[in-house]
């Protein structure tokens, strides 16, 4: 079975993104509604901060934990592929790239 993840490219990502924590992001729709679900709510235009990043295993990828502003008791890891991160910022294409990677993979997988 092929990996989805490029062991190379994951290690470096992830030294990259520590180095620069906190990460600004926005969540997508979909991870809004989960959490809406949740009773956590974000409202579209709201930005998240990732505090923590760590690898999941080929299956579940780069995960990063975030922290709401304005709220210390919510905790919550998700995917990097449901995060937006601003175009701005220095690894905005790494992370993109990244994504594009592993849900092309993902979906070539089913």
């Amino acid at each position: 079975m092929a990996l989805i993840d490029d062991p190379t490219v994951v290690a470096s990502l992830l030294t990259q993104m520590e180095a620069q924590l906190p990460i600004s992001a926005q969540v997508t729709p979909e991870v809004r509604h989960m959490l809406r679900a949740r009773k956590v709510l974000i409202p579209a235009h709201r930005r998240v901060q990732i505090e923590h990043v760590m690898y999941a295993g080929d299956e579940g990828g780069i995960v990063c934990g975030l922290a709401f502003p304005g709220s210390s008791r919510e905790a919550v890891v998700i995917s990097l592929t449901h995060l937006r991160i601003a175009a701005a910022h220095p690894l905005a294409n790494a992370i993109r790239e990244y994504q594009r990677t592993r849900v092309h993979k993902l979906s070539q997988s089913r």
